[in-house]
């Protein structure tokens, strides 16, 4: 498992990015947020909800709704948006900075 990469959740058909740590591999669960299709979000806060094209598809991060996630739960690797790390890292500093 590898930071700002994408997973499939093993219950539904659920996308969720990873944004722990990989120097904290070794715990039993990843922080990560779940991607939802961006006709699936209402009202979403650019800085907070950046959007990211996956298999031809836009998802939004949500951010808000980031949660642990037990390894067990974790399924295939879906994408790597590593590109997009500094953008990945404003949304969950304005979440807890709010900046």
């Amino acid at each position: 498992m590898a930071r700002f990469h994408v997973y499939g959740l093993k219950q539904g058909r659920a996308l969720a990015l990873d944004l722990q740590s990989d120097l904290l591999e070794r715990l039993s669960t990843r922080i990560m947020a779940p991607l939802l299709r961006v006709e699936d979000v209402s009202t979403p806060i650019a800085r907070l909800n950046p959007q990211f094209t996956i298999a031809g598809e836009t998802y939004t991060m949500a951010t808000q709704l980031m949660a642990a996630i037990p390894l067990i739960e974790i399924g295939e690797l879906v994408a790597d948006l590593s590109s997009h790390g500094d953008q990945i890292t404003a949304a969950t500093d304005f979440l807890f900075q709010g900046f």
